[in-house]
């Protein structure tokens, strides 16, 4: 029986049949081990475990009982179903074996900053994490049904899986698309998407995820930015924070990325797909990556707006134009200026925040830090009273 400790973790793997013929044997090279390695924890690897009758389900039982902190990964579909119909996937927890899927030759339809997504045929398609683990695409599934319940249209995952060295979740989207696709390949259609669109972006603010989601959107800029610190005079922080405590706190939906290409649409319906930014707070934070993207993104040409949005830079400044009319519709001539000169203050904020939070293989964090700093010192203080201002309209 092969084991390895790590960090108080024993983690044991498990092979062939597990019955009554063996069970004692199995029961005590377990206990052995676990007493040999002084764990606080185990993993029963069951990837090479063909069967387990109640004789082996009783050993995990009893090792359950001695160490709480106990868990079974890469169960076989057969495996699995023991566990579930016995019950037992409610006493401990249980993880199946990942099926492989390759995306080579698929279609890369969208990409984001923590994952890209794929299509595999015309009924599904498959997001690949960059780097996230299975505990982080558990939870951003989770967020993603609990939202769903909410009245939040998102796409429903129904399986993890592996491909290579890296995981992936496969949607059922049927002969689904891009908003962003959509919006180039139907420009005619354009009045229709952007109306559902922004219909969209209002759903998301007005839904309260505080029961379900901790993570707070004003918590998390203010970490970021309290890298700077030490860059900035104490003035200067301080008219920066000053900005941060003047934004509501709120419970409602923040997506954190909510640009065409990260939504698709399928029998005319928008739905959700990327929710691994998932948070709390104020609407201005999706608002400031909006604007962001669809205001400053195209500056750098079509070629890396395409690249980015998949929209080119014409259809952003007409989307944003229609957005900006419908989302902040019912203001007056006035407030309605203030909202948008608050707006371009706080997609400056937006472009710092993700110029610190990036993972470069160009530049030092120094070198975008020292970037960021002047962007805070030159752009975006001495127009804090003008984003503060535009908060009351939002």
């Amino acid at each position: 029986m092969e084991s390895i400790c790590n960090d108080g973790i024993l983690t044991i793997k498990l092979c062939g049949r597990i019955d009554s013929n063996n069970a004692a044997e199995v029961e005590k090279e377990i206990f052995d081990l676990i007493k040999e390695s002084g764990a606080q924890g185990i993993v029963l690897d069951a990837s090479d475990t063909e069967y387990i009758s109640s004789a082996g389900l009783r050993i995990i039982l009893k090792l359950k009982k001695t160490i709480d902190n106990s868990k079974v990964i890469n169960a076989s579909p057969e495996v699995y179903e023991i566990f579930e119909i016995t019950g037992f996937s409610e006493i401990i927890d249980v993880e199946k074996a990942l099926r492989e899927i390759s995306v080579d030759g698929c279609e890369k339809i969208g990409e984001g900053g923590f994952g890209i997504v794929y299509r595999i045929d015309d009924e599904t398609i498959i997001k690949v994490y960059k780097s996230a683990g299975t505990d982080t695409i558990k939870r951003e599934m989770n967020y993603a049904k609990q939202a769903f319940i909410k009245g939040v249209p998102t796409a429903i995952s129904y399986d993890m899986v592996k491909c290579g060295d890296r995981y992936g979740v496969v949607f059922e989207l049927i002969k689904s698309d891009t908003l962003a696709n959509a919006l180039t390949a139907n420009p005619e259609k354009f009045d229709e998407y952007a109306e559902k669109y922004i219909n969209l972006v209002k759903t998301v603010h007005s839904t309260d995820v505080s029961d379900i989601i901790s993570a707070r959107a004003n918590d998390l800029y203010r970490k970021v930015f309290a890298e700077v610190r030490d860059y900035l005079t104490e003035a200067e922080y301080g008219e920066l924070m000053r900005l941060f405590d003047a934004i509501p706190d709120r419970n409602t939906m923040v997506h954190g990325d909510l640009h065409a290409r990260n939504i698709m649409i399928q029998n005319g319906e928008l739905l959700l797909i990327d929710m691994d930014e998932i948070m709390c707070g104020h609407p201005i934070y999706d608002l400031c990556n909006i604007y962001y993207a669809y205001t400053e993104m195209p500056k750098r040409g079509d070629a890396d707006t395409m690249r980015y949005l998949g929209i080119s830079a014409d259809m952003c400044k007409r989307l944003i134009e229609r957005f900006n009319e419908k989302y902040f519709g019912g203001l007056t001539d006035k407030q309605f200026k203030a909202a948008i000169d608050g707006m371009n203050v706080f997609a400056q904020v937006r472009y710092a925040y993700l110029r610190l939070i990036v993972k470069s293989k160009v530049s030092s964090y120094e070198e975008r830090a020292k970037g960021v700093v002047q962007s805070i010192k030159d752009v975006i203080i001495p127009q804090i009273d003008t984003a503060i201002n535009a908060l009351k309209f939002i």
